[in-house]
């Protein structure tokens, strides 16, 4: 495993990471909080390009938010230092009991995003458990998977060796920062990740249970937080690696789950292997 990432605020920029907390929901901090439109309903940088521009940092007892162009940042206590509104949000599906950051945070965000409505910053509450129903990806039976504000799955893995045969096809190489992954491994072969079903080591192991549908944020640079005007590299990506049962969607990395055999962090470099 040579890069482990976390996204604290869904849809915000990410930070690289050289070892992390592994829980069953996901990597400690990943995907914590989400920003809400006044319905509740979270926003990504699918409508939002520009989230991209928003940098994330833990810094002691706080989570930190900075704007890379203005040069603006706000803090969030990674705690709360007193008691936070409770609220209702919708991730996809799934309505939330979650608890609602300050006001100042909320403006600030606004601001920053420049979006047609306030936003707010939400966690998720106090003895609330988002779970999240599978069963239309594997079939019949109980597939409840619990997590934080990801899409559908606590953890994302994927293979350098795949975006360099993405990159191979594409006029203008892209970074895997396009495809926001919790964890990026080495030593497969281009979309191999598809055909494996866990990857093992003495403390932990990750069964991959689904290929990733990949969408609109793809095409965004990170960097710049614009869309692709051909839709790059979504486009190529679908020709390249559809997904199963479905041409007309791409796949990248693989949704996984997770069983923790020891308390050790995650780090990286770690050696896994895939069975």
């Amino acid at each position: 495993m040579n890069q482990l990432f976390i996204y604290p605020v869904k849809s915000l920029k990410g930070i690289e990471l050289d070892e992390s907390v592994v829980t069953e929901k996901g990597l400690l901090h990943d995907r914590h909080w989400m920003i809400v439109n006044p319905k509740g309903m979270f926003i990504t940088q699918r409508q939002f390009p520009q989230m991209a521009l928003l940098s994330t940092h833990i810094n002691n007892d706080y989570l930190v938010i900075a704007n890379q162009q203005s040069g603006q940042s706000i803090e969030v206590p990674l705690v709360p230092t007193k008691p936070l509104p409770k609220c209702e949000a919708t991730v996809w599906k799934n309505k939330c009991q979650v608890l609602q950051e300050c006001d100042d945070v909320g403006r600030w965000l606004t601001e920053q995003l420049k979006t047609p409505w306030p936003v707010r910053l939400v966690r998720m509450a106090e003895g609330f458990t988002r779970q999240v129903d599978q069963s239309e990806k594997f079939g019949v039976g109980d597939h409840f998977v619990e997590t934080q504000f990801a899409d559908g799955f606590p953890f994302l893995i994927a293979n350098q060796a795949s975006l360099d045969e993405l990159n191979r096809h594409l006029e203008m190489p892209v970074p895997m920062n396009r495809f926001r992954p919790n964890m990026v491994i080495e030593g497969l072969e281009p979309f191999e990740e598809h055909r494996i079903k866990s990857l093992v080591n003495e403390s932990i192991r990750f069964d991959l249970r689904y290929p990733c549908e990949r969408c609109i944020v793809t095409t965004v640079d990170q960097k710049l937080g614009t869309k692709h005007p051909l839709q790059e590299p979504l486009k190529t990506l679908i020709k390249l690696n559809p997904m199963p049962n479905n041409n007309n969607a791409a796949a990248f990395a693989e949704n996984a789950t997770v069983v923790i055999k020891n308390n050790h962090p995650l780090k990286r470099g770690e050696q896994f292997y895939f069975t």
